[in-house]
């Protein structure tokens, strides 16, 4: 059945004009870019490059999910890269090869992440600054615990843990179906529940929200705690995968979270957007560091610096659109 022309006008109005949740914008500009990839870099399309590109996508989009939380509450949060490499070093400072000592470390860090989360809302709570001064703060302050514990990466992750959390097979990895499945939970939450519903208030008018006899401080907190779990569980991920921790390991999360929260069509004001967006702005970033790494390999380039500057350009021009978006 062929879309009627109402039915085009609105699309186009929507992509004029984002509403709230829209991340149609997001998702056309990933097929438009994708066409000119295709035919300029073919081997991008290959199933074991596209298999690479989910499985790289995974710890960026499990971080940008809290970020997006504590974004639409109105917060941010610049703290994630250092609890993500404070995280790793505790779990490869502590683990062995036993079985029930890898399950309670895992857990230890698990809750680890949910109290620095928890730490910033509480920071926020007791002090009435900027999140972006205090999650800056107590950023530094987890890098310099992480860097007391080891100062290179080291310590020790053993190899079955490795083997569960990296497995893949074709197209489905663990990594990837763990993404999905914490997104699908996620998402859940804050499209259907009261908590859901109240992020988002927190985010557009907490006045309101609190005169409705709502603890707001209460709801801020909540958003950071799930920013760290996430943090907790990426930190745990990124051990296993490279048998180590380190006080840098998480370095890069901070910025390319932001900027798939925002790319994603999510307001840095609070209260607009969402993690469909999020989800869409994800996959572009690591679209892009993928083909700027085959490109670097091609014609023997350091893609580093060139994915510094494209998501520098990415987050300058999505919060420049968005700025009037409301």
């Amino acid at each position: 059945m062929k879309p009627s022309a109402d039915t085009i006008k609105t699309f186009v109005r929507d992509l004029r004009n984002p509403k709230r949740h829209s991340s149609k914008i997001i998702w056309v500009l990933l097929v438009v870019l994708l066409i000119p990839i295709i035919i300029v870099i073919p081997e991008f399309v290959r199933p074991a490059n596209i298999a690479n590109v989910l499985i790289q996508m995974a710890p960026l989009g499990m971080v940008a999910i809290g970020q997006t939380y504590v974004i639409l509450g109105g917060g941010i949060d610049l703290s994630v890269g250092s609890q993500i490499s404070l995280i790793s070093l505790i779990a490869s400072t502590l683990m062995t090869d036993s079985p029930l000592n890898i399950i309670a470390v895992a857990a230890l860090c698990l809750v680890c992440g949910v109290l620095f989360g928890a730490l910033n809302g509480f920071i926020l709570k007791l002090f009435p600054m900027p999140p972006i001064i205090v999650t800056l703060c107590t950023g530094y302050f987890f890098q310099g615990i992480a860097f007391a514990l080891h100062k290179t990466s080291g310590g020790y992750i053993p190899v079955a843990l490795k083997q569960v959390l990296t497995a893949n097979s074709g197209f489905f990895s663990v990594p990837f179906g763990l993404y999905v499945l914490l997104f699908a939970i996620f998402a859940y939450v804050l499209y259907r529940t009261r908590f859901g519903r109240y992020v988002y208030a927190l985010g557009g008018n907490a006045d309101v929200l609190e005169k409705s006899g709502i603890r707001i401080d209460r709801i801020k907190i909540k958003t950071y705690m799930v920013s760290g779990l996430l943090c907790a569980i990426v930190g745990i991920y990124l051990a296993a995968r490279l048998r180590s921790g380190s006080a840098r390991y998480g370095d890069e999360y901070t910025l390319l979270s932001i900027t798939a929260t925002v790319v994603g069509g999510t307001s840095m004001a609070g209260g607009l957007g969402g993690l469909t967006g999020t989800f869409a702005g994800t996959i572009l970033i690591s679209m892009l560091t993928n083909v700027l790494n085959n490109i670097a390999f091609r014609y023997n380039l350091q893609s580093t610096y060139y994915k510094d500057i494209i998501t520098g350009i990415l987050l300058i021009s999505a919060m420049y659109f968005y700025r009037n978006r409301k």
